[in-house]
């Protein structure tokens, strides 16, 4: 059925998704927050009074430091497949900048000693567990820097105590980060084991769809077919449909409510039961046999109601018997360009029993060289979405009266547009009687196979 999604606006969600999983979660945008907090370190540092700065030049060496990390980030975001293996020698620089960041603030009393926690959560997100170890040994880099460096006696007992305390703490950190990380990505290999499992059926029952398109009908003189169906996703709720009757020609097309394997498997049930009427000559028995298998109880709530709207037709010598249920999108164009919409107020399918329980049969001329084209509703999608569109596919139609060509004309206009929509045409002809030369024998006429989807 018809969706309010424009194709443009389709395009530009997955433009905006492939973006963020390209560039959402980089090196350069992890690094990003840890450069920025090191810059406003220095700045307000050098800026207010009340913060200590012991040494100017390890301020520069912590800009520095951290430089050549944001460098080392961008490397690898821009070629991942050389050196994204060396990522984690950016959250490394960052330890080593954050604990020359300390000495030049004041080593135990910086108040800048906390963003340690940017370069720990890195490494401590990556899955091993050996993950943690990297991330304790950080911290405790951080915090002895200052030893390096060289403090006063006094300072030393003070870093020792901050030692130990701040090892048990970005220790438990560390650890609650790695298990949330492992979680998830467990979580996640879930996530996509399930989401294969659901593409290899919807794969299988697409294949199974296009399976029940129908063949090239053989030995049928007089008649051309064509037909193809596009459908907005893996699996479409359209179908058609064409067979041989003891005396003619039977043409279906069927366009169930919504989209999606669901959709199919009704669309594949309504398909089988109207061809399960094929003796019966009467196309609109054939529609009330598919709406008692597809009609539900009203009493199981509005939700379980899917109704299907649908066409069938059988062509015996120079009349078209149909029956329309709630369609509405047929229209037979002359030999002579005129053009005949083939509607009735016969509602769809499916609605519930006792709503409708009875589809007319009605009758239409069909004489050699007139043109039957029935098409689903994303058809309407390509021209606008009213039903002048039907007049669309008539001139279409006038320009080249073949099925073929008319049914490809709208396959390619609608790849060419984007459709959210199922798009399912089927073209029906009486070819053209040509008055035979003496001496030839009139061949029969081919009949074309459906397009692929």
């Amino acid at each position: 059925m018809t969706s309010d999604r424009s194709p443009s606006r389709a395009r530009r969600s997955s433009t905006l998704d492939t973006f963020l999983l390209r560039y959402g979660v980089t090196p350069l945008v992890k690094q990003a927050p840890s450069a920025l907090l090191v810059v406003l370190a220095v700045v307000l540092s050098l800026t207010v009074p009340q913060l200590v700065v012991t040494s100017g030049a390890g301020l520069l060496v912590a800009l520095g430091v951290t430089a050549v990390a944001t460098l080392w980030a961008a490397a690898a975001t821009a070629r991942p497949a050389v050196i994204g293996g060396w990522a984690l020698l950016v959250p490394a620089l960052d330890f080593v900048a954050l604990g020359v960041l300390r000495w030049s603030t004041g080593s135990s009393s910086s108040v800048f000693t906390a963003l340690l926690v940017m370069p720990l959560v890195w490494f401590a997100a990556r899955e091993p567990r050996r993950s943690v170890l990297w991330a304790v040994l950080g911290s405790m880099v951080v915090i002895l820097t200052p030893f390096i460096a060289g403090i006063s006696a006094g300072d030393r007992v003070t870093e020792l105590a901050r030692l130990l305390v701040g090892v048990l703490v970005y220790t438990a950190l560390a650890l609650v980060v790695n298990e949330l990380s492992r979680q998830y990505a467990a979580q996640l290999r879930l996530s996509e084991e399930r989401e294969a499992v659901v593409r290899t059926e919807i794969t299988r029952a697409a294949e199974v769809q296009r399976s029940l398109l129908p063949g090239a009908l053989a030995d049928t003189p007089g008649y051309a077919l064509a037909g193809t169906c596009l459908p907005s996703t893996t699996v479409g709720g359209d179908f058609f449909d064409w067979y041989r009757t003891d005396d003619g020609v039977a043409m279906t097309l069927g366009d169930v409510m919504g989209k999606g394997v669901g959709a199919g498997l009704i669309a594949a049930a309504v398909r089988a039961t109207v061809r399960s009427s094929r003796r019966d000559p009467d196309p609109g028995a054939a529609i009330v046999r598919a709406s008692e298998g597809l009609a539900t109880d009203l009493a199981d709530g509005p939700d379980s109601v899917v109704f299907t709207t649908l066409f069938h037709a059988r062509l015996r010598g120079d009349v078209l018997h149909w029956a329309d249920a709630g369609h509405g999108l047929t229209v037979v164009v002359r030999e002579d360009g005129g053009a005949e919409r083939l509607s009735t107020p016969d509602l769809p399918i499916g609605l519930g029993l006792g709503l409708h329980d009875a589809w007319e049969t009605r009758t239409t001329a069909l004489c050699p060289g007139d043109l039957v084209v029935c098409f689903s509703d994303g058809v309407l999608d390509l021209f606008g979405g009213g039903l002048d569109s039907v007049e669309h596919v008539a001139a279409l139609a006038r320009r080249d009266p073949r099925p073929s060509a008319v049914v490809d004309a709208l396959a390619d206009l609608a790849r060419e547009l984007g459709h959210d929509d199922d798009v399912t045409v089927v073209a029906l002809r009486r070819e053209p009687v040509a008055a035979p030369v003496a001496g030839d024998v009139l061949a029969p006429v081919a009949v074309a196979a459906p397009t692929a989807p």
